[in-house]
């Protein structure tokens, strides 16, 4: 269990962000070609990992391990650079859709998550309104027992309401055109190609 664990993490920092090639200040603790670890780079691999994670780095033995986990992940970029698969266009393609989705991650965060929180009061109102719906063997669940799962659920639902009024909103402020004939004509080829008689069963030759 412990091997999978280790595996899962390394393929976590070999995957993780892409680390830009300088050079830094201060004393380094590895060097590859021209590229600098420091402490702070360590310092800042370790906070990215969940708790459970950070406890497999503690103390020398630790940081030994994760500094070998940082060079691997340096030689193989590195690696890759040379033999110039940053160049590939599907490497770019997904480089293109991973920073459209982290801008969209980056936006959404913004003008939803902090627009659609739910308060204390709000759950506890929710709950008072519902307490019906909410019973075990006739007799309504305690809040403090369900008080999470309702906050939840109720920001799950402020949040689509909000999701959905802000894009109603941006569809005001935008140009957008759907071609209804092409797209007419994608389901009509799609039709056609499964209306396309199959051709007679070749029969295997006889021996």
């Amino acid at each position: 269990m412990k091997k999978i664990a280790v595996f899962m993490l390394t393929i976590f920092l070999l995957f993780g962000c892409a680390k830009k090639e300088e050079k830094k200040a201060g004393q380094y603790l590895a060097k590859i070609n021209n590229t600098i670890i420091t402490k702070e780079d360590l310092n800042k691999e370790i906070e990215a990992l969940p708790a459970f994670a950070q406890k497999m780095f503690e103390g020398e033995e630790g940081t030994t391990r994760l500094i070998n986990e940082l060079i691997k992940k340096e030689l193989l970029y590195q690696e890759a650079k040379k033999k110039g698969l940053d160049k590939d266009p599907s490497y770019v393609k997904k480089v293109e859709d991973s920073r459209k989705l982290i801008l969209i991650s980056a936006l959404l965060e913004k003008e939803i998550e902090e627009k659609a929180k739910v308060s204390d009061k709000e759950v506890k109102d929710f709950y008072e309104k519902n307490k019906a719906d909410f019973t075990v063997q006739g007799k309504p669940v305690e809040f403090e027992k369900i008080k999470d799962m309702l906050a939840q659920r109720l920001t799950a639902q402020k949040q689509k309401e909000v999701f959905d009024s802000y894009v109603e909103n941006l569809k005001k402020s935008y140009t957008i055109d759907i071609n209804k004939e092409a797209i007419a004509g994608m389901s009509k080829k799609e039709e056609t190609k499964k209306e396309e008689p199959k051709g007679p069963a070749k029969e295997a030759p006889k021996k």
